[in-house]
This record gives structure tokens, sequence and C-alpha cells, in this order.
């Protein structure tokens, strides 16, 4: 099952919102995470304590892992950029392979902090006397426990968003929907700072907001071939195709339509 990337142009008279607040990619965020590894860092080198060498050491690894989880991600985030299910019928919009892995990857990490201390527990080893340092690796192995088993219990659905000939399904860890066209009400982009695919089911029904990084794909670009098919039911019949085929057939009627 391979995932094709492709950013197809789409025209569309709907506003657009960027996939990045105010438009810019926050790599400042990577740069906090990894000054914050600094003096755990600094810690594991200068003192001579095995028991709080291990732990710091082990936490910096973690900040470290963490950070560069991110930019990993954040990378996968680009606009216009459209990513489907080149083996599956109809247009399977699917998250980047990263953005399905990293969770696991982080939830793992925040344990190895946790795994340290309670090395350190066990062996006896010398450490700091503080409760923060000494209680904090086990708060961070809960969460990442907690992590791993969330994202484990969503692997039962599948990930992303699937247009078909009979509707909408999807999305993983956003509010799960199977609906008919019939159902579908309202499609658009949210109201910012950043775009996010929202869809409302018919008669004041339930609605999901979905980002980038669940569809895998800008959600204005989404957006634009839900509302495509929502409007043009007679199109619907091409959804029987290979997902990459109906995507060109959605761009080559936006553009005529255009012009």
């Amino acid at each position: 099952m391979g995932v094709v990337t492709t950013s197809p142009r789409l025209a569309s008279a709907e506003a657009r919102l960027p996939v990045f607040p105010n438009g810019r990619r926050p790599t400042w965020l990577v740069v906090v995470i990894v000054l914050f590894a600094v003096l755990p860092g600094v810690m594991a080198v200068a003192d001579d304590r095995p028991g709080l060498r291990l732990v710091t050491g082990a936490s910096t690894v973690t900040l470290l892992g963490v950070a560069g989880c991110l930019n990993l991600l954040l990378r996968t985030m680009r606009e216009r950029v459209v990513r489907i299910d080149e083996s599956a019928s109809g247009i399977w919009f699917r998250p980047a392979p990263a953005a399905t892995a990293m969770p696991f990857v982080i939830g793992s990490l925040l344990l190895l902090p946790a795994v340290a201390q309670i090395v350190v527990d066990v062996a006896d080893l010398a450490t700091m006397p503080s409760f923060l340092l000494t209680r904090a690796p086990s708060a961070l192995g809960l969460l990442g426990l907690g992590i791993i088993v969330v994202n484990t219990v969503r692997l039962r659905e599948a990930a992303g968003l699937h247009v078909t000939v009979e509707g909408l399904t999807g999305v993983r860890g956003r509010g799960r929907i199977d609906w008919t066209w019939d159902e579908l009400a309202e499609v658009d982009v949210g109201t910012g700072p950043v775009a996010k695919l929202r869809l409302v089911a018919d008669a004041g029904g339930p609605g999901i907001e979905a980002p980038m990084l669940a569809l895998g794909s800008d959600p204005n670009q989404v957006a634009t071939v839900v509302r495509f098919f929502r409007d043009v039911p007679s199109a619907r019949a091409e959804l029987n195709g290979p997902g990459p085929a109906v995507l060109r057939g959605v761009d080559d009627a936006l553009r005529a339509r255009e012009g």
C-alpha cells in the first residue's frame, strides 16, 4: 500500500487558511526543546554521581529525540501537498508515515527517564536527593505509556479520510465518521488560525475538525475535493477508479470550470 505525494493546484473560490500559524513553520519549538536539553546534558557530563548521570543522560536523549521527531513532523506539513493511497479506489487521504509512527517513537522516548530512575532505585545508585528529579521521570513514563496505549487502540481504525462513491469514512483520532453524501451538509476549513478540515453532518448533526497531520494533506485541498464531489453528484462514479487518476480528473474539472 503506497502513498503518493503530489501538489495539485486544485482551483477554488473559497478562502484558504495557512497550515501553520501566520503561515510560518514553528521551528522555534524545536529550538526551545533542544535548549531544555542543555541543562540535563551538562549535568550528565559534569556530575560524578552515577544515578544522577543516568537519569539526566536519559532525559537529554528524550528531549533531543522529541525535538527530532517534532522537526520531522513539521517537515511533512506543506502548503498544497496532497498524500493519497495509490492502491485504493476513490481518494484516500492518508497521513504521512512519520505522522503515524512518531507517537510511538515519542512515547518510547518518554519512557527512557522512568526506566533510568527504576534502575537507580533498584541498584541504589547515588543521585541528587530531589523530589522533582526523582519523580518527574515517573510522570514522563506514565505520559509516554498513555501515548502508546491510546495510539495502539486507534490502529484499529483506518487513518485519514476516504472519499468513495458512497460517501466519506475516517478520521482516526478526530471522531469517527461513516457518512453518505446525503448526510454531508457543510465542508470548509474552519476559521483559523490554521486550516482544519471541518465536516458537518446534515440536520445539525455531529461534526469533526481534522488538522493536516490527521489527513496527511493540506486541509484546503481536501476541502476542495470533498466539496467538488458533494456539489457534483454525477462525478462520483469516477471514485470507482484509482485515487491518483481520480484526483487528476478533479484537477482538470476545476481548471476547466475556472477557464
